[in-house]
């Protein structure tokens, strides 16, 4: 553990000091990548200050579950969520079989080297809005905290699924980086309350698709006030895990190297 945790470094330091060696250029990305993450909730904001609401939920509680979904996407993005270009990048030049003669397995060096330092950007974004949010809301309980932390694990977890998916799809899907929309197009639920939307579409974000695990479902744990299908979302979030390892793995015995 102590030898993979001392290579995960060494592959951070050296994705971060190749980034720092243009800084203007990796500031101004950090920046963008901020900016970006900031648009819904500045959205959220005109709405509330215009006079409409999410029903049920106040402006704070409302960014709150958006804050706990950008922060989950802020660690995921560059701690492991590189996993999905440089997945793709590396089949479609050739050198994805460099990381199968490794003698680390094929997914945690595809972790290392695709640590993304500019996207600590969206960690600074969603750390930001957390902590507003949250300052501005009855502080939880020792209860509410560790459940929430439980469960924000487990929207890692989660990330982490979609990631491999999304890795394991560009193995075969050669060269093409619209798994991004895939993956923003879904996920987008998890910005809002579940409970605005429909009936259906709640029990489809919550219990089919893991969605509101990335942020309602924690922000109302840490709320006081968990979600009828909180237990459910847990269970399918675990079977989510295993299942895009599952994919992974296949995917994986599917991969053509450019020699074959």
């Amino acid at each position: 553990m102590r030898n993979n945790i001392r290579i995960y470094l060494v592959g951070a330091k050296t994705a971060l000091a190749s980034r720092m060696a243009y800084r203007a250029d990796f500031f101004m990305s950090m920046l963008i990548m901020l900016l970006v993450e900031m648009a819904a909730p500045l959205i959220t904001i005109m709405i509330y200050q215009n006079g409409a609401t999410f029903p049920g939920w106040t402006m704070y509680e409302a960014l709150l579950i958006q804050g706990v979904f950008l922060l989950g996407k802020g660690i995921a993005a560059p701690f492991f969520f590189g996993i999905v270009w440089n997945t793709i990048e590396r089949v479609q030049n050739g050198t994805f079989d460099l990381l199968m003669i490794k003698p680390k397995s094929v997914l945690f060096m595809a972790i290392v080297t695709g640590f993304d330092a500019e996207d600590l950007g969206k960690l600074i974004g969603g750390t930001t809005l957390f902590t507003l949010a949250l300052s501005r809301l009855p502080m939880p309980g020792l209860g509410e905290w560790l459940q929430f932390l439980l469960l924000f694990l487990l929207t890692l977890a989660v990330l982490f699924g979609y990631g491999l998916i999304l890795a394991g799809l560009g193995i075969v899907w050669i060269g093409n980086f619209r798994v991004y929309q895939i993956f923003e197009s879904i996920t987008n639920f998890g910005l809002y309350p579940a409970a605005i939307f429909s009936k259906p579409l709640q029990t489809v974000i919550t219990l089919v698709i893991p969605v509101a695990i990335l942020g309602s479902v924690p922000a109302t744990v840490l709320l006081g006030r968990p979600s009828a299908g909180t237990i459910g979302a847990v269970g399918v979030g675990l079977l989510f895990l295993l299942f895009s390892l599952g994919f992974w793995r296949w995917m994986l015995k599917k991969y053509t190297s450019v020699g074959g």
